[in-house]
């Protein structure tokens, strides 16, 4: 499974950018948004930028997200006692 993670974009060049998300760097494919500046937050999946956030809607995410990632860990606790 790939999941989407917000980031902030470090670096803009004509092959890509880089973003960090999480302490992780990584390049992304700027195609469908050409226009991105250092500074501004995005959503990456599979390897490409697929949207642009606001500062909040990032925030958002991230906390939801690993509300999600700690509700999972929880559960495999259980599940792993039950197996």
């Amino acid at each position: 499974m790939c999941l989407a993670m917000p980031g902030q974009v470090l670096a803009v060049d004509a092959s890509g950018a880089t973003i960090e998300s999480d302490g992780r760097q990584r390049r992304a494919s700027t195609l469908l948004y050409p226009d991105l500046a250092v500074g501004d937050w995005v959503m990456v999946a599979a390897g490409t930028v697929v949207r642009q956030l606001t500062p909040a809607e990032a925030t958002e995410i991230r906390n939801a997200l690993m509300e999600a990632l700690r509700l999972v860990d929880s559960q495999k606790g259980l599940t792993d006692a039950v197996s």
